[in-house]
């Protein structure tokens, strides 16, 4: 009797692995192979020659690229490894992606935090195109940001791994005096 209920539990495991490799695991993978939004910018970190970043407190950091991609801060606290730190800012920036986007009238900023926005990242890049982002608040459940352009009417929705970079960044912001 014993030997006929583990032959049953083998089967019915056998079973279900059969069923996890045929249907779920393929599903799995085309899951995986969903592509993902636009990005925010259409640049690459080599693009960019020059950064400012604006915090709604004051702080500030301007920094442009010179030869070589590297970074000289024109504004901003100097700290250790500065230079890859507003490197590694542009990179994540850069690889940004829209979740969602839609149109919002100048009344309804206040409700995504773009009316006094949190952040201001102004990126010019080799041609003098100078591009305004402004960072509002997060979504309740802080899985995502609202930002929006300053030229343009609609709000996107970003990873709330925004929130992680300026948070990285934030010690090269040196106070407005």
């Amino acid at each position: 009797m014993k030997e006929k209920h583990t032959l049953i539990v083998a089967l019915l495991l056998l079973g279900l692995v059969v069923y996890y490799s045929f249907f779920e695991y393929n599903a799995s993978l085309k899951e995986r192979e969903i592509k993902l939004g636009p990005l925010l910018f259409e640049l690459s970190p080599g693009e960019v020659k020059r950064v400012e970043i604006q915090r709604l407190d004051g702080g500030e950091l301007i920094g442009e690229q010179h030869e070589r991609r590297r970074w000289i801060l024109l504004k901003g606290n100097r700290i250790e490894q500065g230079e890859s730190k507003v490197d590694d800012f542009i990179v994540n920036l850069l690889m940004l992606v829209e979740i969602e986007k839609f149109k919002v009238e100048n009344s309804q900023l206040k409700n995504y935090g773009l009316e006094n926005p949190a952040y201001k990242i102004t990126l010019t890049d080799i041609t003098d195109k100078i591009y305004q982002l402004l960072i509002g608040g997060s979504n309740p459940v802080r899985t995502s940001v609202y930002v929006k352009f300053a030229e343009s009417p609609n709000v996107i929705i970003a990873g709330a791994i925004l929130n992680y970079e300026l948070q990285k960044i934030a010690p090269l912001l040196a106070p407005a005096y």
